[in-house]
């Protein structure tokens, strides 16, 4: 498994209230026509603490089919409690995940770091997928202590991490550590650029879904040495990110419509845009693929 590139987290469509597996295969087709090297489902911003069980392995099982050898297939799988985690990551593997993302579980053991140490060593030990962690401050209000990280990152069964704490210190302090078998992926939008030319393994972002041309495009340019064009493709993910961030997952899937991908409406209690707000985010999408020239 070559954990490394451009990965969306893919938005769930939810078409009449139903995650519909059909318009999540004809995505993720269109994702992987853009260039990206695998799509992630039940991130963040496929809205997974929404999702039914049903839902889950109807969703993941059409994923898998869209998805071909070759192109990397991982799934959220976190919950809670140990147990509901440890059955997702069961279900994930039976439904052909490649490996699986795992967030921060916080509502009992925010800032108890030997609670969470000891979910996520009793994962590594038990599940059938390898697990990547993911901290991801702005949903958790939490940040996974560095030093608990750098201890996970040698268990044989625990993959990678994807970082979304906007800090690049810590993404700077993870490479350094030169973690055998550990891949780091950028998780902001803002660091994309920075991040793999300090020699992170990808970026794994909700832009990856609205944007996918430019991110790639990034890849690219770092891996050809281009520093000074993957530097004014940032300016252009940079700028867009500042105008639709307030937007969240609404923002996304607006501008996902737009395009032409089937991604329906976001899930309640999230309510979709106004009017005036859709053609202000899609007026943002339209000037920075306008600026990246992609």
């Amino acid at each position: 498994m070559n954990l490394q590139g451009i990965i969306p987290a893919c938005v769930t469509p939810f078409i009449d209230d139903i995650a519909d597996a059909d318009a999540m295969q004809a995505n993720i087709a269109r994702w992987l026509a853009s260039g990206v090297h695998g799509v992630l489902i039940f991130g963040s911003t496929g809205e997974w603490v929404y999702l039914e069980p049903k839902e889950r392995r109807t969703v993941l099982q059409a994923a898998r089919a869209a998805t071909p050898a070759g192109k990397l297939l991982l799934a959220g799988c976190a919950a809670e409690s140990t147990r509901r985690t440890l059955r997702n990551l069961e279900e994930a593997a039976e439904d052909g995940a490649d490996a699986a993302l795992v967030v921060t579980p916080v509502y009992y053991t925010r800032g108890k770091t030997e609670a969470q140490r000891t979910y996520f060593e009793t994962l590594a030990e038990k599940s059938p997928i390898p697990i990547l962690l993911y901290t991801a401050p702005p949903f958790t209000a939490y940040d996974l202590p560095l030093d608990l990280i750098l201890d996970l990152a040698h268990h044989p069964n625990i993959s990678g991490i994807k970082d979304s704490s906007t800090d690049l210190t810590r993404v700077v302090t993870q490479v350094q550590a030169h973690l055998p078998d550990f891949a780091i992926f950028c998780g902001s939008p803002n660091l994309v650029f920075p991040a793999l030319s300090l020699g992170v393994a990808g970026s794994i972002t909700a832009f990856g879904n609205v944007i996918p041309e430019i991110m790639v495009a990034v890849w690219q340019a770092v891996q050809a040495g281009d520093l000074q064009g993957a530097a004014e493709l940032q300016g252009c993910i940079t700028e867009l990110f500042g105008r639709i961030r307030p937007f969240g997952i609404p923002a996304i899937k607006t501008i996902l419509n737009h395009r032409g991908f089937t991604a329906g409406s976001p899930r309640a209690p999230l309510l979709p845009l106004s009017p005036e707000q859709g053609v202000e985010v899609i007026r943002a999408w339209e000037q920075a693929m306008q600026r990246a020239g992609v």
